[in-house]
């Protein structure tokens, strides 16, 4: 927000006029008014900074419970596949067999590249150092190889 000093209205602190000092209650002077002014701009630094780390997390988390969502959720087609591979291997099919490792083995890669995919996403949040840049990170579970 603001910090603004008035003579005739006092310190107007994020909207709101302060005749005197928030914290110690006394009448404001040069210097209190000067210190405030410091005190302010460092305060919203660190808010800003703070904020920017917590966006960053929030963002990592989203991340991370994506890709846990997407593969719990995609889990039963593995299931299948490998109940598949099983069944044609009790029978003695060896086409069978060979069809179902085929199709197990590409859902195994495709779920290997979320995880890759969501690995490299996780880096590069972690080097962005603006807010810029953050607001326009993006990330998608539905990839394609």
């Amino acid at each position: 927000m603001s910090c603004e000093y008035f003579a005739d209205k006092g310190m107007k602190i994020d909207g709101n006029y302060w005749l005197v000092h928030p914290q110690t209650g006394e009448a404001w002077t040069d210097e209190t008014v000067q210190d405030y002014y410091q005190t302010y701009e460092t305060m919203q630094i660190l808010q800003d900074e703070e904020r920017f780390a917590y966006e960053k997390q929030t963002k990592l988390n989203e991340i991370k419970q994506a890709v846990f969502q997407k593969l719990n959720q995609e889990q039963w087609r593995v299931t299948k596949a490998q109940e598949h591979a099983l069944s044609a291997s009790l029978a003695g099919d060896e086409s069978a067999v060979t069809d179902a490792n085929s199709k197990l083995a590409t859902l195994l890669e495709e779920r290997e590249a979320l995880r890759k995919a969501s690995d490299k996403a996780e880096l590069t949040l972690c080097e962005i150092t603006t807010q810029a840049e953050l607001d326009t990170f993006m990330f998608d579970v539905n990839i394609s190889q």
